[in-house]
Parts: C-alpha cells; sequence; structure tokens
C-alpha cells in the first residue's frame, strides 16, 4: 500500500487490493465451501423462507471449519495491505464476522448498517471472494467517508426498502473479481443488493485490528496474532522504596 493508497483509505474508508489470491487457494475455498453447505453443516444461518427452506445464506465459524479458511485470512498478500493502515502488528478477530456469505441465487438484501461506531476501537473488515461479485449478483455498496461522522445515527436504521435509503444514493457499488479482497473500515455504512441472478455470489468476511501495545492482556482466544508481535510497552509495575 502506497502513501496514496494509505490516504485515499483513510480518508474513503476502503481499499481494493490490486493483487489477486492465487487461484489454486479460491479452488480449495469453494471446495469446501461446497461440501459445507450441501452438508448444511452448522452454525449456519438461512435465506428467508420465500426463497424455500433450507437454503443456505451464510455459513459461520469459518476459521474452525478448515484450515483453507485460515490460509486464506493470514495470506502475505492480505497482510501487506493491512499492514499499511494497521501497522506491523495485526490480529484476526473470531469474535466478529469470521462467516462466508453463500448468497445464493435471488438472495436478499444485506440491509444499511455500520459494523462499529466512529468511536470505538479501528476495525478493518475484508472481504475475499470466492466468486465474482458484480452489479447483477448484489455486489456490495459502501459510503464513502461514512466512517468519519462527527454526529450520531444508528448502526443499523431502518428504511422502506433497500432503494429508499439516503445510503443508496450517497453509495460506490463495489464490483470485485473471483480472487479479489475488499478492504474498508467497520465504520462505514454498507449494504447489498438482491441477487438478481439464479447463481451464488460467495465471499469471506474477516476483521482485523491493530494489537494495542498498552493492552496487558496478551492471550485472549479471540484474537490471533497473524503478523508481528504482542509487545507491551507501558510503564513497568515497580513497588515503592
Amino acid at each position: 500500500m502506497t502513501d496514496e493508497d494509505r490516504w485515499y483509505f483513510l480518508h474513503n474508508g476502503f481499499y481494493r487490493v490490486p493483487t489477486l489470491l492465487p487461484e489454486d487457494l479460491i479452488k480449495r475455498l469453494n471446495l469446501v465451501t461446497d461440501e459445507h453447505v450441501e452438508q448444511k453443516i452448522e452454525p449456519i444461518v438461512w435465506e428467508p423462507s420465500d426463497l424455500g427452506e433450507g437454503v443456505v445464506r451464510r455459513l459461520s465459524k469459518i476459521l474452525e471449519r478448515d484450515p483453507a479458511y485460515m490460509e486464506a485470512a493470514t495470506h502475505p498478500i492480505i497482510l501487506d495491505a493491512l499492514e499499511g493502515v494497521l501497522g506491523p502488528n495485526i490480529e484476526l478477530i473470531s469474535n466478529k464476522h469470521n462467516h462466508i456469505m453463500v448468497r445464493p441465487g435471488k438472495s436478499a438484501v444485506v440491509p444499511w448498517h455500520s459494523g462499529e461506531e466512529p468511536w470505538d476501537v479501528r476495525l478493518i473488515t475484508a472481504l475475499i471472494y470466492l466468486q465474482a461479485s458484480t452489479m447483477e449478483n448484489g455486489c456490495i455498496r459502501i459510503v464513502p467517508g461514512s466512517h468519519q461522522r462527527h454526529f450520531q445515527h444508528p448502526r443499523q436504521p431502518t428504511y422502506k426498502s433497500f432503494h429508499d435509503s439516503p445510503f443508496f444514493f450517497r453509495s460506490v457499488p463495489m464490483p470485485m473479481p473471483r480472487g479479489g479482497v475488499l478492504l474498508f473500515n467497520d465504520c462505514c455504512f454498507h449494504g447489498a443488493d438482491v441477487n438478481h441472478t439464479d447463481q451464488s455470489r460467495r465471499s469471506m468476511t474477516l476483521a482485523y485490528q491493530s494489537h494495542d501495545v498498552h493492552d496487558i492482556r496478551k492471550d485472549e482466544p479471540e484474537k490471533f496474532l497473524v503478523r508481528g508481535e504482542r509487545a507491551y510497552v507501558g510503564h513497568p509495575f515497580k513497588k515503592d522504596g
């Protein structure tokens, strides 16, 4: 990530990683996902019943399912890009996101939402695309700069429909190729339209943060150190006298 890339990310809140993940890895990820969808391996989030019973919308807790998912989550292409905004010490969070959006054909919208409040610790969402994401199959839309808002706004606002929201008119669609990686500040408002095709639109959703060097708790099971170290730089404890 160049200095200009970093500047655009800090101001706009998103970054398309220019290099695709290896095709061999994407094939393996799709094969594992095929197996877990076909066997309906829990935990699962289901599509609304109007698509029929038992239609998989999302596979949850993917980092625990198969080593291929962790291989993708820790790939140097992703970590190199993340280091540009998070610094050298990067943690992967297993209790935030950690799922695959299967988005089968005709699947419902992903409503407008912001993952975090702007004053929270910065989290970066990474989307890894197992299939191409297009306008037709409901690619994500991001509201640029919305992570910098200086006013309160419900993180999950309700509107009559996806297209009636003012976010729709302020947003930018993000078509992505198979194997592509999209990073965005999790405070940005984002959503996705209906998948208007008969095919799925798969993407892994992961969360990363910078390790807080003042955090004295170093071994938290939901956090995986994927680059750098967990160094403590606070003042050492000393007894008086």
